[in-house]
């Protein structure tokens, strides 16, 4: 085999993976979401039209709602529709300057959602080993526990990806001296 179909191939398993996770995402996403709402039309029912008490449904539905967050905020990151606050480029006019500020802002991104990530598999350990339980349901909490470490890595991961195409975007417009010296360049 040589080294053009072995590189070919890696590139096709990797492609598979990526359309998987991508499946995986969005079948979670619509899993819980339906899940939920099926949750509370039954919470609904029993509670107004059949008065009777449903216990351990609020509970579900919160868990059930947590991965749908988390989950929801990784596929986010990955459309990159997620919330950012990008006055400055507003203000400022040199297309440089703005792609910099672009890559310090991705870099602190790519920091927070790392360290948070840590948290969250710290947190999801912990969990593992004391295996706390719900209150109504009595179930095990780290599956909840989980959707936080899943898509908080999920996050860092795409926050990474767009560092890097911005770090590119950064080397093609050239080098970091000669964008420095023309930031006062205003069109």
């Amino acid at each position: 085999m040589t080294g053009s179909q072995q590189k070919s191939r890696l590139y096709r398993l990797g492609e598979t993976v990526w359309r998987v996770k991508l499946w995986l995402k969005k079948a979670t996403l619509v899993i819980t979401c339906a899940l939920f709402t099926i949750i509370i039309l039954i919470e609904i029912v029993f509670r107004y039209f059949l008065f009777l008490p449903l216990h351990g449904m609020e509970e579900l539905a919160t868990y059930l709602a947590v991965w749908t967050y988390f989950i929801g905020g990784a596929y986010g990151a990955y459309e990159r529709s997620h919330i950012s606050a990008s006055l400055i480029e507003m203000l400022v006019k040199s297309d440089r300057i703005n792609l910099l500020i672009k890559v310090l802002a991705n870099v602190i991104t790519v920091v927070v959602a790392v360290w948070m990530s840590i948290w969250a598999f710290e947190y999801l350990a912990w969990s593992i080993r004391l295996g706390p339980r719900s209150l109504e349901l009595r179930t095990p909490l780290y599956w909840v526990h989980a959707s936080m470490f899943v898509g908080l890595a999920l996050m860092s991961f795409y926050f990474a990806i767009e560092l890097v195409e911005n770090l590119r975007k950064v080397g093609r417009s050239g080098d970091g001296a000669s964008m420095v010296k023309n930031s006062g360049d205003v069109r």
